[in-house]
Formats: structure tokens, sequence, C-alpha cells
């Protein structure tokens, strides 16, 4: 059934008038007549009964029109609210590890708010690894994450390189060699994926025991606790290296890159593209 034919109809049966149907549509009055007459062939039944200059439903007019205005008000209440999403407007679920949200979206959050205020917006502090799980299984509509960890299905943004750093208390460094250091304390970490893994062969030292922690905040307490020694990004532990409070042990040639990440699904909405390029202007600024 053609939509068209239904709207003509529609209309015609709102005002009983082509005349007014044809001004409203912006068609010729021939056409109106004949997408009626297309109508009432494909039902098999007439819509209009017709008395000197006036017009009248049938009774199978009667029951067709309260079918489409049913119809149109559900088009246009579903037109009204993609209208809303022109500019950013319901939800946005952001996912990012607790130095990111922290450090950076504190300062990030705060204007998109002001700008785009129709916009609830839920944040989530895991590690990398889970934010991209949230983003892969969609519970996450945007992510941070630090490192590559291409997913299919996924988009990703670089927004930023760090420079790695095996850092640990003074008390425990103390001008020893780090594989000794290894020997008598543990690495604390995230978890041993490719990018540590590399970084512990290019220094050729192997940890005896490994505790992880589920962010990157909570390995730098415990390193400043003295619990251990760990590979963080030199940003989280700025402040403390200039203090005196963490000692570098080593300082990484190969940069750890941070991506904004999201579902390739989401390419076109609003909330995720907004979002992103505010991300992309701010991030180097903070």
């Amino acid at each position: 059934m053609d939509l068209r034919n239904l709207k003509t109809f529609h209309v015609v049966s709102t005002y009983l008038n082509f005349t007014k149907a044809a001004q409203i549509l912006n068609y010729s009055q021939p056409t109106i007549s004949q997408q009626i007459k297309a109508l009432e062939e494909e039902l098999g039944h007439t819509l209009f009964n017709r008395v000197g200059k006036k017009i009248f439903l049938s009774q199978i007019g009667k029951l067709l029109k309260e079918h489409t205005d049913t119809l149109f008000q559900v088009i246009d209440e579903m037109e009204l609210d993609l209208k809303k999403f022109e500019r950013p407007f319901g939800h946005l679920t952001i996912a990012a590890p607790e130095f990111y949200c922290g450090y950076y979206l504190s300062h990030i959050l705060g204007p998109f708010i002001k700008l785009y205020p129709q916009v609830n917006i839920k944040l989530l502090c895991f590690n990398s690894k889970e934010t991209m799980n949230l983003v892969s299984s969609n519970k996450a509509d945007v992510g941070f994450v630090a490192g590559k960890q291409s997913r299919p299905g996924i988009e990703e943004v670089l927004i930023d390189e760090e420079d790695l750093v095996l850092v640990g208390s003074p008390l425990i460094v103390d001008h020893r060699p780090i594989q000794e250091i290894f020997d008598d304390y543990p690495f604390i970490t995230y978890g041993m994926d490719s990018i540590i893994q590399g970084c512990l062969r290019e220094i050729r030292c192997a940890p005896k025991t490994i505790v992880e922690f589920g962010s990157e905040e909570a390995i730098k307490r415990a390193v400043l606790g003295e619990v251990g020694i760990a590979l963080l990004s030199d940003r989280i532990i700025q402040k403390e290296v200039s203090e005196g409070s963490l000692h570098v042990l080593y300082r990484f040639p190969k940069r750890l890159p941070t991506y904004v990440v999201y579902p390739e699904n989401l390419k076109g909405f609003s909330n995720v593209n907004t979002f992103i390029d505010l991300v992309t202007d701010m991030w180097s600024t903070i």
C-alpha cells in the first residue's frame, strides 16, 4: 500500500475537500483524484460518497481514516523524536580508566554539559581492557583506552601518546639493579598485556611475583606505599617524581598511545560525534 496515497486520503478525509488537499500537499487536483482512485482500486472499496458538490466518507472510508489517524500521528511523533537528535540529546555512557576520569574528563565534561545540557552523562571507571569490553558489548557509547586494542566493529581515534616509566619508592630502589629489585619486591600491574610484556623484555628483567590491581591510581598508591615497583604513564606519576616520592628506574623509548574508542554503529550519532570533537580539541590543552 503506497504511503503517499494513504497520506493523500488522510488529508482529503480530514478536510473533505479535494481542492484544499491539493493546496496542502502541493499536488494538482487531478493528481489527488488519481491517488484516491488508485487506493480505492487497491482496496476494492469506494472511500468517498459524493452528494452534489460535497463529499462524505463511506463506511470503509471511515474505518480507513481511523487507521490513518493513528498511522500519521505515530509518524509525526517519530519525526519529532528524530529531530531531537539533530543536536545531542538523551544519554551518553562513557567508560575510562580512573586516571583519565580524574585528570582529563573532569575538565572536559563541564564544557560539554554547558554546550549540550539535554544530554544525560554516565561515567564508568574501569581499566583499559574492561573499558574496551564495555564498548564492544554496547554497554558504553565511548571509551578511553591506553594502548592499541583493535576489535572488530570498533572505531579508534588516536588522541595522545605518553611516556612509559618503571618507577618505585626511593627506599626500595636505593640504586639497585632492576632485576635485584624484582627478586625482592613484586611487580604491580593491571594485567600482563603485550605492551607490558614488551617493556619487560626490553630491560631483560622478569618479576618473580606479580600483583594485579584494578586501576592505575591504585597501582601508584601501592608503589608509594613501598609494596613493589610498577610500569606507569609518566603523566600519572609526574608530580610524585618531581617531589622525589617516586624514583624513575627506566624510561622506555616507545610511547604509549591513548585512544578514544566507540562502536562503528554509533559513527553518525550526534552525542558521540560532538563529544569526541570536544575531546580532540581539549585533550592536549589539559
